[in-house]
C-alpha cells in the first residue's frame, strides 16, 4: 500500500498545485494531510476545492486551521493574529466559502488507522495541535508508542526518525518550507517500509507578488520563500 503524506500548505496554492501534480503521478492508495491549510498566504478556498477532489483523503486539523475558526467565532482575536502572521485570516474571513468553512469545521484532531498500525497528528502524539517534534527533538517521551508509523506536521522540516518500534515521519511543508525554498512531501510504501521525501521547486515569485499586492508589513512572508538550503 502506498501512502502520500503532506502538510502545512498555508494558503500557498501555487506550491500546492505543483505538489499535487507530482503526488498524483505516484497513484497513492491514501493521501494523508497533516494539517494547516490556513495562515500566511491567501488561496485557502482554492486549496480546499482541490482537496475535496482527492479520492481516499485523510485529513487532520492544524493549529492555524483552529486559530482561523477561533477568529471566525470571535473576530476580536484577529488583531493579534494579524500582528503575528499577516493578513491571511483577514482576507479569508472576507471571502471564505460555505464549502471551505464546512471542511475546516469537520477537521479531526488526529487520525488512527483501523488496525492501529499508523497515526497522524499535526503537532505531536501528546499535543495534537501545538506539539513540536523537530529533526533533533528527543523522542524519549514517545518510546512506548505502539504505532508502527506516526505522521506529523507543524515544524515545516522534513523528518524520518525511528524511536523504539515507531517510525516518526514529517513530510515537511508544501507551502512554507523552512530549511530551504523547496516544498516537500513524503511517499511511503507501507509494505516495504520504504520512505522517500520528495522536494520540488515552484514559482516563488508568483507568491511573493501576492504578498506585495496585499501590502503585508511582515517581510518574513517574502524572505522565508527565498531561504537557501541549509
Amino acid at each position: 500500500m502506498k501512502l502520500i503524506a503532506f502538510s502545512d500548505i498555508h494558503g500557498n496554492y501555487v506550491a500546492f498545485l505543483k505538489a499535487l501534480k507530482l503526488m498524483k503521478k505516484e497513484s497513492p492508495d491514501i493521501y494523508l494531510f497533516c494539517g494547516d491549510i490556513c495562515g500566511y498566504y491567501y488561496q485557502q478556498n482554492e486549496i480546499i476545492e482541490e482537496l475535496l477532489e482527492l479520492n481516499n483523503l485523510i485529513s487532520v486539523m492544524g493549529n492555524h486551521d483552529q486559530l482561523f475558526l477561533d477568529c471566525y467565532t470571535d473576530r476580536r482575536l484577529l488583531v493579534d493574529y494579524t500582528q503575528k502572521y499577516g493578513r491571511s485570516f483577514e482576507i479569508l474571513l472576507d471571502n471564505i466559502t460555505d464549502q471551505s468553512l464546512s471542511f475546516l469545521r469537520e477537521g479531526s484532531l488526529f487520525w488512527e488507522s483501523e488496525d492501529g498500525f499508523s497515526a497522524a497528528f499535526h503537532g505531536s502524539p501528546s499535543l495534537y495541535l501545538n506539539g513540536y517534534v523537530y529533526p533533533d527533538t528527543p523522542l524519549d517521551e514517545f518510546m512506548n508508542s505502539n504505532y508502527r508509523y506516526v505522521f506529523l506536521g507543524h515544524t515545516h522540516y522534513p523528518m524520518d526518525r525511528v524511536s523504539g518500534m515507531t517510525r516518526f515521519i514529517n513530510p515537511g511543508s508544501i507551502g512554507q518550507p523552512r530549511d530551504c525554498n523547496e516544498g516537500s512531501f513524503a511517499v511511503v510504501d507501507l509494505i516495504r517500509d520504504h520512505i522517500e521525501i520528495i522536494r520540488f521547486e515552484y514559482d516563488t515569485d508568483s507568491v511573493i507578488n501576492q504578498v506585495k499586492a496585499v501590502k503585508e508589513k511582515h517581510s518574513y512572508l517574502e524572505q522565508v520563500l527565498l531561504r537557501s538550503r541549509v
